[in-house]
C-alpha cells in the first residue's frame, strides 16, 4: 500500500490523506499513464512532473520505485535516487511538494486503518497499520469494565489513549489522572487512598483520596513502574475486591472504579522500582503496546496540523523544512513534535512561512544535499540496508547533506565515504528586492548580468523579480539621443524571455532541460521549483 500523504503547502491536505493499493504496479504524477498490469493515482500539484515515478512489483519478491525524469526528483527517506531501486516497508518517500509511505499490510490492518478514518479512536485519525491495530483493540476494550496496561515511550500520548478509553466506556463519573512518578514515595499512598484527620502530622481534616472522587469513573495512574512496592500491593488488593482502606482508618471502603495504567517499562534496568508480576497480570493478560512516533510517519502531518489548528494565521510549513520533520526520528514521541511545532510557529511571527531558521538545528541540518551515486557507498532504505552491488545494479541513492556540506550523524553510518565537495549543493538565501534593484541598476536592467554576478541561473533571478514586481525596463538607460526611449534588452535576455514566455508556467515543468544546471550539479539534479536551492520569496511554491 502506499500512503497518500498530503503536502507542506497545504497542511489541511493531510486530512485527506489515504491508502491507495499498489497491486502489481503505480504510476504517479499530474498525468501519469495507464500502463499494461498498473494503476495511475494522479496528484493536483504543480511541484508533480506529469509522470514523477513509477512504483513496480518484481517477479520474485518486493517493489521497486523509478524516477521517471521528473523535474523535482524522487527521494526515499531523504535520498535523491536513480535508476530502480528496492522499496522497503516504512519508507518516507517526497515527489515534489508531497509525502507518501508505503507499506507492507495486510487485509486486517488495511480494514483497521480504513476504520479509524470512518471513526476515529484518538483526536487524529490514524493512517499507521500499527496504531491502526491498537486503536481497533481499544475500541473493543473501551465499553468493558477491564483493567487496561498501555505500554509505551515517554512521549507517545498514553494519556491521551486514556482519555479515549474512557470516553467511549460509558461511565458516567470523570477520569483522574496520576504521575506515580512526579509525587514523593510517601504520599502516593494517601493521594491514592486518602487519610483519616489525625493519620499524620499534617492530616488536620479527613481527605479523601483519587479513587474516591474517581468514583464510577476512570483512574489512570502513568509511570506505574515507579510506584513503591508495598502501595502496589494494596492497589492489587483494590482491583481484587474493589475495597481499600484510607491510612488512619479501621473501616474498609468500596469504589467503582475502573483502573488504565501505563508505563514507559516493565523490567528493572536502573534499580529503581518494577511492576509485581501479580499485578502485571491483573492489568491484563498482555499490554497494549502504543508504537513510537518514528514507527508512524504516516501520522506525522495530520499531528502537525492538529497542532497548528487555531495558532496561525494561515502560515504555512516551507516544503524542504516540513519534510525535515519527516526525516528526524522523534526520540520524545509526539510530545516532541509538540514543542517543536509549537516553538517553531511562535518564531516564525512576522514571516511568511515556518522555515528553517524556526527549526532546531538537529532537525534543519537533515535536509539539503546532493545527489550521490557510486559502488563504493551502502544504502539505507527505510529500516533495510541495500549492499554497495545492488546500488550498482539497481540504482543509487544519494545521502542529502547538512547546512555548510556536513553530514549529519544520523547518517554518518551510511556512507563511509563522504562525497566529493563540489557536488554539495549549499543553501543559499533568496536575493532581496533592494540586491535585485541594485544590480539591476549597476547593469542596465540586464538580468543575464545579474544573474551571473549572483551566480544564479536566469531563470531564478528572472521568477524571483517577478514575484517582487520588479520590471528590469525601470533600469535599462535611455539610447544616446533617443529622446527619452529606453534600451532594448540584450539578446540574452531577449532569448531567455522568449522561452519563459514558451512555458508560462514557470519552467517548473516537465522538461527539465530548459534550465541548465548549476555550476556543480554536473547535470545531475534538475531544477525543483520548490526544493530548489533558493526558494520563492514570497515562501510559496
Amino acid at each position: 500500500m502506499l500512503a497518500v500523504l498530503g503536502g507542506a503547502s497545504s497542511l489541511d491536505s493531510f486530512a485527506r490523506g489515504q491508502l491507495v493499493p499498489v497491486g502489481n504496479g503505480l504510476t504517479i504524477g499530474r498525468r501519469p499513464p495507464t500502463l499494461p498490469g498498473s494503476k495511475a493515482l494522479p496528484i493536483a500539484d504543480r511541484t508533480m512532473s506529469s509522470f514523477h515515478a513509477r512504483i513496480r512489483r518484481m517477479m520474485l519478491s518486493g517493489y521497486k520505485i523509478e524516477d521517471q525524469r521528473s523535474t523535482n526528483g524522487t527521494f526515499i527517506d531523504g535520498r535523491a535516487i536513480t535508476g530502480d531501486v528496492e522499496l522497503s516497508d516504512g519508507a518516507v518517500i517526497f515527489m515534489g511538494a508531497q509525502v507518501f509511505v508505503f507499506r507492507m499490510m495486510t487485509q486486517l490492518e488495511v480494514a483497521a486503518v480504513e476504520a479509524d478514518q470512518r471513526d476515529p479512536f484518538a483526536p487524529v485519525p490514524t493512517l499507521s497499520p500499527a496504531l491502526a491495530l491498537v486503536c481497533s483493540k481499544l475500541r473493543r476494550f473501551a465499553p468493558s469494565p477491564t483493567e487496561l496496561f498501555l505500554l509505551g515511550e515517554t512521549g507517545v500520548g498514553k494519556e491521551v489513549f486514556a482519555h479515549a478509553i474512557h470516553a467511549r466506556s460509558g461511565r458516567p463519573g470523570p477520569l483522574l489522572a496520576i504521575n506515580c512518578a512526579a509525587l514523593p514515595r510517601e504520599l502516593v499512598e494517601s493521594e491514592l487512598f486518602g487519610y483519616e484527620r489525625g493519620a499524620h502530622s499534617t492530616a488536620k481534616a479527613r481527605k479523601p483520596g483519587l479513587i474516591a472522587a474517581a468514583d464510577r469513573g476512570t483512574l489512570f495512574l502513568d509511570e506505574l513502574a515507579e510506584m513503591p512496592i508495598d502501595v502496589q500491593s494494596k492497589l492489587l488488593r483494590f482491583l481484587q475486591d474493589r475495597t481499600y482502606t484510607p491510612i488512619g482508618s479501621t473501616r474498609a471502603e468500596t469504589a467503582d472504579v475502573r483502573i488504565i495504567a501505563a508505563s514507559s517499562r516493565v523490567t528493572e534496568t536502573t534499580g529503581l522500582p518494577v511492576i509485581q508480576e501479580a499485578l502485571l497480570g491483573r492489568l491484563g493478560a498482555q499490554p497494549v503496546l502504543l508504537p513510537p512516533l518514528r514507527q508512524r510517519k504516516e501520522d506525522l502531518g495530520r499531528l502537525v496540523a492538529y497542532f497548528l489548528r487555531g495558532m496561525t494565521d494561515g502560515r504555512q510549513f516551507d516544503t524542504e523544512p516540513f519534510e525535515a520533520l519527516f526525516l528526524h526520528e522523534w526520540p520524545h514521541n509526539i510530545r516532541e513534535l509538540q514543542k517543536v511545532v509549537t516553538e517553531a510557529e511562535l518564531l516564525s511571527h512576522g514571516s511568511p512561512t515556518i522555515g528553517f531558521d524556526h527549526l532546531p538545528p538537529f532537525i534543519s541540518e537533515l535536509v539539503d544535499g546532493p545527489r550521490v551515486t557510486g559502488s563504493d557507498s551502502a544504502v539505507g532504505l527505510g529500516a533495510g540496508l541495500i549492499s554497495s552491488a545492488s546500488a550498482v545494479d539497481t540504482g543509487a541513492v544519494g545521502p542529502r547533506m547538512g547546512p555548510g556540506g556536513t553530514e549529519p550523524q544520523r547518517i554518518r553510518s551510511w556512507n563511509e565515504v563522504p562525497p566529493p565537495e563540489s557536488f554539495v549543493r549549499r543553501r543559499r538565501p533568496v536575493p532581496t528586492a533592494e540586491q535585485l534593484r541594485t544590480l539591476l541598476r549597476e547593469h542596465d536592467g540586464n538580468v543575464s548580468e545579474v544573474a551571473r554576478k549572483l551566480d544564479r541561473q536566469w531563470a531564478v533571478v528572472w521568477r524571483t523579480m517577478r514575484r517582487y514586481g520588479i520590471s528590469a525596463d525601470e533600469f535599462r538607460v535611455a539610447e544616446p539621443g533617443g529622446a527619452g526611449a529606453r534600451r532594448a534588452m540584450s539578446e540574452e535576455d531577449a532569448a531567455r524571455a522568449a522561452e519563459a514566455a514558451a512555458y508560462p508556467e514557470g519552467l517548473d515543468e516537465d522538461d527539465d532541460t530548459h534550465l541548465p544546471p548549476e555550476e556543480g550539479d554536473g547535470g545531475a539534479v534538475a531544477p525543483r521549483a520548490d526544493r530548489d536551492d533558493e526558494p520563492p520569496p514570497d515562501g510559496r511554491g
